[in-house]
């Protein structure tokens, strides 16, 4: 599930099994075999930024959780997800959306044939949206994709290039204390209008995929900056206000061979490296955008280098036996680009990792498997504290995952349920003072999960899951903003030429402090899509939040001043920000 919590052009807050992600720290993704986290990032590590991703070009996505394989490496410990881009669009076409709070977007892409014995695909968008608030998110947002495929020997060389460009007015968490006041109306105001952000990225990949080996080497290109302010003043009064930026290239190299050994076992070896070259990232205290003072300006070089194996074997009928091995090597140095950043630590260093992984699956019946996973992965963190002179931490921490269950098939009804333990050496958590996350103590969750779908008519899908997940650390303390329950169900029905879906998405309840004393009830939301479809037009609409709930998206227990309101100076208590009202949109696309 993802969420936000500062505007639409920031990087979404995800949550699985009841672990809040924040913006990557434990899930990654990839796209045609790119990373798309950023370590060592400006705001948070593990910053994983979807939303440059055009959604047309999406061909396939491959869901994991835990860290059960062992091409998953860095930020993969609770889960990871894998896209492939499309090849080619069979016929152009345009698309055009517009909706409530001044939302729209236009959107269109085609493929050109036989270009140098290949297929040239391109793939345009701008989107703009001011939303609900006080103070309009003024989103701009473009987005470029273009792709070259041409066939290479028994399998297919492509060149693709993503471009985005984005900016936007944050819209923060907000003290639920000021609302209703003359400062704060209501729960949609904007405590700091000054707020604003900007993302600039360029993905290019050259890749070459065989029926026994592929192989990708890719450059990234990457500048983004945010000014928010997440608890508003100091105690003096003055602007607590803060400017965070990361500007870096990054360049990438990873490739996997696989060997099918007679028809009971599968071998495979791969590689993964990547080097980022951030050549400006760090913080500065602001007021209304103008710099008071830096709180630090660093240049950050960090290699990291991976070789990985895994073997499938199948012993006898029914019976799946998978090992693999993975060992990362990590390469940093940090150097100060002012006096303050030399004051707080510079230098250089390296960690390694090694990473088992079993799982063993059995097919008892055709309709019925069962299963069993064990595994070790790990996160980075951001090197700069690696060099804290106070409070140094590790470069790479080990986390442990198990899992038991089972699948189930009858005719068009299926059923998976498991059972799972995850337990990390260092929680990654959101600090609402540096409005960043920050290593914490070591943790230990576990809970289960049942996945359904059934078809029981040609035309009818419905299809639900619910997970409830016990996470604390290790002196049983709870862990903040961990989700105790979560769950999400959906039916979609095809009558030619209409088509039509509803979901239901819940967030459970979770501690917004280690003592269990403040809580958060969560959230509930309700969207609902349809449309006809003609031979070249599609037409539809969408309600979210069809309730229109007031729930909470996500909500944050720490200190904060609004020196208007709080005569007495700084107070803790909690900071929300509500679910977007119900929204309309409406759109269109014709295909040539």
């Amino acid at each position: 599930m993802a969420a936000q919590h500062s505007g639409s052009g920031k990087a979404n807050q995800y949550f699985l099994r009841g672990f809040n992600l924040d913006h990557g720290t434990d899930f990654t993704t990839y796209i045609d075999g790119v990373q798309m986290n950023l370590r060592s990032h400006g705001h948070g590590q593990g910053y994983l930024d979807l939303n440059g991703l055009i959604p047309e070009i999406v061909a396939r996505e491959d869901f994991r959780k835990g860290p059960y394989r062992a091409d998953g490496g860095d930020f993969a410990l609770a889960g990871a997800a894998y896209m492939t881009t499309i090849d080619e669009f069979d016929r152009p076409w345009i698309s055009l959306e517009g909706g409530s709070y001044k939302s729209g977007s236009l959107a269109a892409g085609g493929t050109v044939k036989d270009v140098a014995g290949g297929s040239l695909t391109l793939v345009g968008q701008a989107k703009r949206y001011d939303g609900p608030g006080q103070e309009a998110e003024h989103l701009r947002h473009y987005s470029g994709f273009a792709k070259y495929s041409a066939p290479a020997g028994e399998g297919i060389l492509e060149a693709s290039l993503h471009a985005y460009h984005a900016t936007w007015r944050p819209t923060e968490q907000i003290p639920e204390r000021i609302i209703g006041s003359a400062l704060c109306p209501d729960e949609f105001c904007s405590p700091d209008p000054s707020a604003r952000g900007r993302t600039t990225r360029f993905v290019g990949n050259i890749a070459i995929r065989q029926p026994s080996w592929n192989a990708n080497v890719y450059a990234q290109y990457y500048d983004w900056n945010m000014y928010s302010n997440p608890t508003y003043a100091e105690e003096d009064a003055t602007s607590a206000q803060i400017d965070q930026f990361d500007k870096r290239w990054i360049m990438g190299l990873t490739a996997r061979k696989q060997w099918d050994v007679g028809s009971t076992l599968q071998l495979s070896v791969g590689t993964e490296n990547r080097y980022d070259h951030i050549g400006n990232v760090g913080v500065n205290r602001t007021a209304a955008r103008a710099v008071l003072s830096s709180l630090g300006r660093y240049h950050v070089e960090e290699l990291s280098g991976a070789l990985y194996g895994e073997a499938t074997w199948k012993p006898v009928r029914g019976l799946r036996l998978t090992g693999g091995l993975r060992g990362d090597y990590y390469h940093y140095s940090v150097r100060a680009r002012n006096a303050v950043a030399a004051e707080l630590g510079t230098g250089s260093g390296h960690d390694s990792i090694v990473s088992p992984k079993v799982s063993a699956a059995y097919e008892i019946v055709p309709q019925f498997e069962v299963y069993a996973n064990w595994g070790r992965g790990f996160h980075s963190n951001d090197v700069r504290g690696a060099v804290n002179v106070e409070s140094p931490v590790p470069v790479l921490v080990r986390g442990t995952g198990k899992e038991l269950g089972g699948r189930l098939q009858l005719g068009t009804v299926s059923l998976t349920a498991t059972y799972w333990w995850l337990d990390v050496g260092s929680e990654l958590r959101f600090v609402g003072d540096s409005n960043a996350v920050e290593p914490t103590g070591a943790s230990k969750r576990h809970g289960y999960e049942i996945v359904g779908f059934w078809r029981p008519l040609p035309r009818l899908a419905l299809d639900g899951s619910y997970v409830a997940s016990h996470s604390r650390y290790d002196s049983g303390d709870r862990i903040p903003n961990a989700v105790e329950n979560a769950a999400s169900a959906g039916a979609a029905i095809v009558l030619d030429p209409w088509e039509a879906s509803v979901r239901i998405r819940h967030l459970g309840p979770y501690p917004l402090i280690d003592d269990n004393s403040v809580r958060e009830k969560g959230s509930t939301i309700v969207n609902a899509r349809a449309a006809w479809k003609g031979r070249k037009i599609e037409i539809y609409g969408e309600v979210l939040n069809i309730l229109n709930s007031h729930d909470k998206d996500i909500a944050y227990y720490y200190s904060s001043y609004i020196p208007a309101f709080d005569t007495n100076g700084p107070v803790e208590g909690r900071l929300s920000r509500v679910i977007e009202p119900r929204t309309f949109k409406v759109g269109a696309r014709y295909t040539f």
